[in-house]
């Protein structure tokens, strides 16, 4: 039995803990944490601040300290937690996923879901694009897989969707969505079926409405998707869009972040100043690698030894500009990418990831050869 000694004005966190079979959990006051009986303590800032946690708590004791200030490690040494055995479970996370994040801590349970978020550095560097070609030839090659691509970038993410093809939205989830009767029919209903196995979930249509989703709400339609799919594809849109609560959901809620970006200075600087303010305070910067896009060999934009410098990240695949993208943006249709061998071959390279990541056998695609027939010569 693991032994939790919580300090938190949360009686819901603690009823649920005490939900658990295998946890002993036990409610303590501040007094109690020096001379602590326990494999690990939860402690809320709301009742102690993290500099009296690191000044009188037991080195030995791990402890699970819950913050809801996304500043108030600005001044505190790092390697000073990890001396202290303290694990910090970051803002905005819910219940439900703080019990998560300890429990994985807990028993070192590993497991990622299959939930894959990608987020641009800035708008316009081609994370929409990216996503939904990555799911299209994710659906061809594995037919018998259920794949969903979810819009949760504030738009209605359809640009490379004809219009007349898709309309429903987020907006025709929300009702059954805020009521708790989410089911795989009604959900799939409102889905746009590109293939057979690739389903699109519209953005939200009406942009002043994006503020009405609660934070809640988002996690739990991912939670869902994500239990109903074999593969979900999140558009979690970029920067510029980390003042909506489904964006930085979208990240919170993905165990594999990619980060998509191009050569441009303003596109680095923007992203910079969001991981500076908001991402690496929310615990959500934890990108896997990154996906160069509208790569050209140019002396006054960034190298690709100069990205990686700046980002602190590998590039996995690096995408050329391709010439006929104004075509594409007016037929809407990031297909046309694909007819640029390059290009295909790079997005190769990010499915072999993801089929990586879910376990999915690789598929070598055959080249149908042609064969010529030839005519017998006819002697006279």
């Amino acid at each position: 039995m693991y032994k939790l000694n919580i300090l938190s004005y949360d009686l819901t966190l603690i009823e649920k803990m005490n939900d658990i079979a295998t946890i002993q959990v036990k409610k303590i006051s501040e007094k109690d944490i020096i001379n602590s009986d326990c494999d690990a303590l939860v402690i809320s800032n709301q009742i102690i601040n993290i500099n009296t946690v690191l000044s009188i708590k037991n080195d030995n004791i791990k402890c699970f300290y819950l913050s809801n200030c996304d500043d108030e490690f600005k001044n505190i040494d790092l390697a000073m937690l990890k001396v202290k055995n303290i694990i910090v479970i970051p803002p905005k996370r819910t219940v439900e996923q703080i019990i998560k994040l300890i429990i994985d801590n807990m028993y070192n349970i590993s497991n990622e879901n299959n939930v894959f978020s990608f987020f641009g550095a800035d708008s316009k560097v081609g994370a929409t694009s990216i996503c939904q070609n990555t799911a299209i030839e994710l659906s061809k090659r594995h037919k018998n897989k259920n794949i969903l691509l979810l819009f949760l970038d504030g738009q209605d993410g359809f640009d490379w969707v004809k219009k007349e093809n898709g309309n429903k939205s987020l907006a025709d989830v929300k009702f059954i969505l805020k009521n708790n009767l989410l089911t795989q029919k009604n959900f799939k209903d409102n889905c746009y079926t590109l293939r057979e196995n690739l389903f699109l979930l519209m953005g939200e249509t009406n942009i002043k409405d994006n503020v009405y989703y609660h934070q809640n709400e988002i996690n739990e339609l991912i939670q869902f998707c994500n239990n109903i799919f074999d593969i979900v594809l999140i558009d979690a849109g970029n920067t510029m869009n980390l003042q909506l609560r489904m964006t930085y959901s979208a990240l919170i809620n993905s165990d594999n972040k990619i980060l998509v970006t191009d050569q441009l200075p303003k596109s680095y600087e923007l992203y910079s100043k969001g991981k500076e303010q908001i991402l690496t305070n929310l615990k959500i910067d934890n990108f896997k690698f990154i996906v160069l896009n509208k790569y050209l060999k140019s002396n006054t934009l960034y190298k690709k030894n100069e990205i990686i410098e700046k980002y602190k990240l590998p590039i996995l695949c690096t995408i050329p500009f391709v010439e006929f993208y104004e075509q594409a943006v007016i037929e809407k249709d990031s297909t046309t990418f694909c007819f640029d061998s390059k290009y295909k071959a790079e997005i190769l390279s990010l499915i072999k990831y993801i089929e990586s990541k879910v376990k999915l056998p690789y598929v070598e695609k055959v080249k149908k050869r042609m064969f010529r027939i030839k005519k017998s010569k006819v002697i006279n």
